[in-house]
């Protein structure tokens, strides 16, 4: 399958079955988004929603919620696994960064460190001015990013770190994942490659990934100043308040 890259030269989102396979089986996330959609009482909107992990499970509950990605591979999984559950989900080709969906929503949420893909100062201007003009009045918009690691910053970038190891989706034996990291200071973005590497055959295939790293008051900052308020700032999806050892940052945001 030809490769899928992303604005930011992220090449991770290349194959469906591939990302699924290497991501399972991480929940973490779902009940507290799951919670959040039910609180809102209206429909929501999930920004690069990938394979419809947890868009999916949102409409399996009864939630009118629809799905917006960049990638064709990713949104090519979701539905065939909306199909596969027995439910229809809008899944929508487009970019967090410039959409007009004619309709607004009462949560909108980008999961997943989604947000990390966007670097660029005008790419964040355009998706928090994106999402201030799809809120329903008292809407929220949610997203959650990692809080950076110092320790991960200064790796030795010849370094290769075994990240995922899982059986191959074409059936051909096992697929063994090793990373390689390398910090780009001066653009804040962690540059990780992904070497995909098949027991079976011996055959070895390189993935780019990129993400911008937020530091936490800059987080505060860029949604202020693109109107939005911080309701509340979590650092785990159990509600846990944020700290400084927190690895993740989760943000709950209204346009002021």
């Amino acid at each position: 399958m030809a490769k899928q890259k992303i604005a930011d030269g992220s090449q991770v989102y290349w194959d469906g079955l591939h990302y699924d396979a290497f991501n399972q089986p991480y929940e973490d996330d779902r009940e507290f988004y799951l919670a959040a959609a039910r609180k809102a009482r209206g429909p929501v909107l999930e920004l690069a929603c990938g394979t419809g992990r947890l868009t999916v499970p949102l409409r399996q509950a009864g939630i009118d919620v629809t799905g917006l990605d960049l990638a064709k591979p990713m949104l090519a999984q979701a539905r065939a696994k909306a199909a596969a559950a027995g439910v229809k989900v809008p899944f929508l080709a487009g970019d967090a960064r410039k959409f007009s969906l004619g309709r607004k929503f009462a949560l909108i949420f980008m999961a997943f460190n989604s947000l990390q893909h966007l670097g660029r100062r005008e790419e964040l201007e355009g998706l928090f001015s994106c999402v201030a003009r799809h809120l329903a009045p008292g809407g929220r918009f949610i997203f959650d990013v990692f809080n950076p690691d110092p320790r991960s910053l200064v790796r030795d970038p010849g370094e290769l770190l075994p990240v995922a190891y899982y059986a191959d989706p074409a059936g051909a034996g096992q697929v063994l994942v090793n990373e390689q990291y390398s910090y780009d200071k001066a653009a804040q973005v962690s540059r990780l490659a992904w070497h995909y590497r098949s027991e079976k055959t011996g055959k070895t295939v390189k993935r780019s990934l990129n993400l911008r790293c937020f530091y936490p008051e800059e987080l505060l900052a860029l949604a202020h100043y693109n109107g939005f308020r911080v309701l509340a700032r979590y650092g785990d999806f159990k509600g846990r308040p944020f700290k400084g050892g927190s690895v993740k940052q989760v943000l709950v945001c209204a346009v002021s």
